[in-house]
């Protein structure tokens, strides 16, 4: 007879295409970093990837380099992560021929879907807020003055240089793995022990996309005081790179989470650093505070119906 499981099977699909396009071997070992990082966000141990390898022609120099480069990191990034690959697909020469027989190539994409166990589902995690009066805390690779010298942060490649400024330019960071996997064992630890409410990892649109989709997720607000930098403003709040996770927590888990960190933290080169931000609240809005000044404050509803409404505007821009 079958005997009852809480076990589950967690699944995600991932690609960083502009940092492929960019950097491809970076770009491509960041893709099974990110897609592994959110199963364990979730409490599942990353267990193995099937690949979609989408790019234009190999004929040409440029899109033999790509497509070789992005294998390599894929199988850099899946080996150090004990996730092998046990399928996929290819599709080649995906092109667009202009009215002048110009034939302008998609960017490479080689999209990561990965799959993980999850134990017990009872005690997945997700990526809002469940509670008022919890702490926000960012885990991240730690640095000498924390956020100051973490050089595999940058707004290079990134989001807010594309959205905002208009470029996809610039050289994408390039992941650790080593601390990539420790962070992500700990993430698994601290999960099963039941010791986070809530886990966000840090990817597109970095620190403040991730604190502003934590709320639009959830019916808690949050208020951030951030931390002294030597970073620009915009570079704090949009950097993108590193294993960067953000987690929330009750103020009577704090003692057993800062014992879990300090055993984690033992026999490693880099240690993991967990950075108070700030609490969930009642009020379903987010408030972003620096050196005690607002810097934002915003609804949790204008936060969800700019982020429902993202597709409709760009269908029909004239629409309300």
């Amino acid at each position: 007879s079958i005997k009852p499981s809480n076990r589950g099977i967690a699944a995600v699909v991932d690609c960083p295409n502009r940092w492929v396009y960019l950097d491809p071997m970076r770009g491509a070992i960041a893709a099974v970093a990110e897609a592994s990082r959110n199963l364990s966000c979730v409490g599942a141990k990353p267990l193995a990837v099937t690949d979609n390898l989408n790019f234009a022609s190999p004929e040409t120099a440029i899109g033999y380099w790509q497509l070789a480069n992005a294998c390599k990191g894929i199988s850099e990034a899946c080996k150090e992560l004990e996730t092998p690959v046990t399928g996929g697909n290819v599709s080649l020469y995906n092109e667009t021929r202009l009215s002048d027989s110009t034939l302008v190539p998609i960017h490479p994409t080689p999209v990561i879907g990965m799959v993980g166990l999850i134990n017990d589902v009872r005690k997945a995690t997700r990526s809002s807020w469940v509670a008022s009066n919890q702490i926000i805390y960012l885990l991240q690779k730690n640095k000498t003055n924390h956020m100051n010298n973490a050089d595999d942060i940058t707004l290079s490649a990134s989001t807010y240089l594309e959205v905002i400024h208009g470029m996809i330019t610039g050289r994408p960071p390039q992941i650790d793995l080593l601390f990539e996997k420790q962070l992500q064992s700990f993430l698994l630890k601290i999960i099963e022990a039941e010791i986070i409410s809530s886990a966000h990892d840090l990817s597109d649109g970095g620190l403040l996309v991730a604190i502003a989709e934590s709320c639009i997720l959830s019916e808690f607000g949050a208020t951030i005081e951030l931390p002294a930098t030597e970073y620009r403003l915009d570079k704090q709040l949009f950097g993108e790179g590193g294993s960067r996770v953000l987690v929330s927590l009750s103020v009577d888990k704090v003692k057993l989470f800062e014992s879990f960190l300090i055993e984690s933290n033992q026999n490693h080169d880099v240690s993991i650093s967990a950075i108070k931000l700030g609490m969930t609240s009642s009020e379903p809005q987010l408030c972003i505070k620096k050196n005690s000044s607002n810097l934002l404050e915003i609804l949790n509803s204008d936060l969800r119906s700019s982020f429902e409404n993202a597709l409709p505007r760009r269908i029909n821009p004239t629409a309300n």
